[in-house]
Parts: C-alpha cells; sequence; structure tokens
C-alpha cells in the first residue's frame, strides 16, 4: 500500500509540473492581434525561410524555458503558474513578443527578424530566452493579480501597477550590457514624471504614461529603473512581488538620492490630496 500511495504521489507531483506547448494557429494568432492591435491588424500570408528559422529557435528553446519556469514562478509562491501556457508562432501584426491573456504569449517571426536579424546569430538565443522569461513574467503577475487585485483608479496608482509589471518583466530582459548601468539620466526623468502624475488630468495622464514601458528600452521612464534596481539586488524581486506596485515605494527610496526621494514624498502627499 505504500508503494501505491508514494507511486501516486509522485504521478501526481509530475503531473502538476507547468508545461508548455508551442503551436501556429492561424486563427488564434489573428485573434491575438486584434487585441494587441485592433481589428486593422493583419498577419502576412506568406512566411520566408528567414522568418522560419525564427520559428524553428523558438521551438528548439522551449525544453529549457519549461526547465526555468519553476525558478520563475517561486517568486510569486503559493500563487502557481500555469499548469499549460501556450506559445503561439505567427507571422505579422504583433509585437516580438507579447502576452495575449493569463496561458498565452505570442512571438512575431516577422517583427523578430525585422528587429533582430537572423535567427541563428549567437547572441539571438539568449535574446529570445530573456524574452520568454519576460513574458512568462506576465503570466505569473496576472495570476498574483487575480488573487491580489491592484486598483490602478488614479494616474499614480496606474504608473505603479506599469512599473511593478513592466520593471520585473524587463528585469528579465537585460542583456549583460545593462548588469550595472547606472540610471543617472532615466532616474530624474522617472522622478519628474511621478511627481507630474500626481494630480495629472486623464488627458494629460495618457501622455505621461505612453513611453513608461513603450519605445526605445533606454526611454522606458518606468520599467527601466526598476528593471536595474533589481539588477542591483536580485533579492529584492520576492519582496517586490509580495508587496505589489505599492512596493515601488521603498524600492525607489533604496536606490534614488535624498534629493530624488524628497520630491516623491511631496508627490505621494500631493496624490493624496488629490484623491480626496
Amino acid at each position: 500500500m505504500r508503494a501505491v500511495l508514494v507511486l501516486l504521489f509522485l504521478a501526481v507531483s509530475v503531473a502538476a509540473e507547468p508545461r508548455l506547448r508551442v503551436v501556429e494557429d492561424t486563427d488564434l494568432w489573428q485573434r491575438m492581434i486584434h487585441k494587441l492591435s485592433g481589428p486593422e491588424a493583419v498577419a502576412s500570408a506568406q512566411t520566408t525561410d528567414a522568418q522560419r528559422a525564427w520559428a524553428t529557435l523558438i521551438r528548439q528553446r522551449a525544453t529549457q524555458w519549461e526547465s526555468e519556469i519553476p525558478a520563475l514562478a517561486a517568486n510569486y509562491a503559493p500563487i502557481p503558474a500555469p499548469a499549460l501556457a501556450t506559445i503561439v508562432v505567427g507571422n505579422g501584426g504583433g509585437q516580438d513578443a507579447f502576452t495575449h491573456d493569463a496561458t498565452t504569449i505570442g512571438f512575431d517571426v516577422a517583427r523578430l527578424h525585422a528587429e533582430y536579424g537572423d535567427a541563428t546569430l549567437a547572441e539571438n538565443a539568449g535574446r529570445i530566452d530573456r524574452f520568454f522569461r519576460h513574458e512568462y513574467t506576465h503570466l505569473l503577475q496576472k495570476a498574483w493579480l487575480r488573487e491580489h487585485p491592484y486598483a490602478a483608479s488614479t494616474p499614480l496608482r496606474a504608473a505603479l501597477l506599469g512599473m511593478w509589471t513592466e520593471g520585473l518583466g524587463n528585469y528579465y530582459s537585460l542583456s549583460e550590457k545593462w548588469r550595472g548601468v547606472t540610471n543617472a539620466e532615466i532616474e530624474p526623468r522617472m522622478v519628474a514624471r511621478l511627481a507630474a502624475l500626481a494630480c495629472a488630468s486623464d488627458e494629460d495622464a495618457a501622455k505621461l504614461l505612453a513611453d513608461l514601458s513603450m519605445g526605445r528600452f533606454d526611454r522606458k521612464w518606468g520599467a527601466l529603473p526598476v528593471a536595474l534596481w533589481l539588477a542591483a539586488d536580485p533579492g529584492a524581486i520576492r519582496e517586490l512581488v509580495l508587496a505589489g506596485p505599492d512596493g515601488i515605494w521603498p524600492l525607489a527610496e533604496r536606490h534614488l538620492p535624498d534629493g530624488s526621494r524628497a520630491i516623491l514624498r511631496e508627490a505621494r502627499a500631493a496624490a493624496a490630496m488629490c484623491e480626496r
């Protein structure tokens, strides 16, 4: 009987391991890019050999990615990772990598080839690995936020949510050249944006938030500082996850110089007044 119970336990444990599958589903891809970019988004009719090479690389890396899931998910425990996540390989209309819903990641081979060239270049295996870790982190965050809802009810709170989700994601996007880089240029911009958002109108907030995590990597005023702070102190990742978006405040307090910390404290006070 004991042997049977042990076997049953092992079977359940194995079955519970998070899994990945890679698919090329034209209908699903079309739905994904419509959600991402609107009904005008159209997939490419043909796939080139160079684009197919990116699809091959993604399939080749999937087993390695699956082995990395437990380490990624540990930061969000006890919230479990998706039992099965789907990676959809599509052609055109998407971003290089993006999250569709709580269990689905998309890779656009047309965009990957256009942005990063030949899939067989040595640096592209590491690049696609970083993209996976970034996007899988968003799946974990979606699960976390279902259990810990966060109301982005003001422009400043919306910024904190974006900094939390994209800062944690962009930590995994950092290549070696970004490790150890200081935030001398982007930190003041981040502080200025947060201060401006404290009592911003909806119209102004949309402009201020636009490049929090979009556009050139070195101009992502909300995501990049958080990612670099975490790179300097990886032990803070779990702490930030558990604290949620409001954990951005103590993280900033630890890493910003005195003058910038004072500005953020004033911004928080102003935001509290504007919320009343």
